[in-house]
């Protein structure tokens, strides 16, 4: 279930402006590139700015959030067009294979039943 604000399209569209200076992601795109990981998985991308990030270096992106809203303001990003969005926890992401999950900022404990929600359990 997605956090009332995040769901709300017209707060969606000015979140990034609250927050436009993310030198927090230059740590995941630091893991990325020393692990070599080629696909990754955005969990709680939110507004799409990490999962674009990757993308515009040649990763293969799948990114999930459960605010539509969020998701929307993603696709309109700079590179969303190389990202598979979807939308959802991370319950509705389908099988596949995958070099790295992600999940910045605070989505982890925002997650609907926390831990055991993510773990499957």
């Amino acid at each position: 279930m997605a956090d009332a604000i995040f769901a709300e399209p017209r707060l969606a569209d000015i979140y990034d402006l609250l927050d436009p200076d993310r030198p927090d992601l230059d740590a995941y795109v630091a893991l990325a590139d020393e692990l070599d990981a080629h696909s990754i998985v955005d969990v709680g991308c939110g507004t799409g700015t990490l999962a674009c990030l990757l993308a515009a270096r040649g990763k293969q992106v799948t990114a999930v959030d459960p605010a539509a809203a969020s998701v929307d303001v993603a696709r309109r990003k700079p590179n969303a067009d190389r990202v598979r969005w979807l939308v959802g926890d991370a319950m509705a992401l389908p099988p596949l294979h995958t070099d790295l999950v992600t999940m910045t900022g605070n989505p982890y404990g925002a997650a609907a039943g926390g831990p055991a929600r993510l773990r499957g359990s």
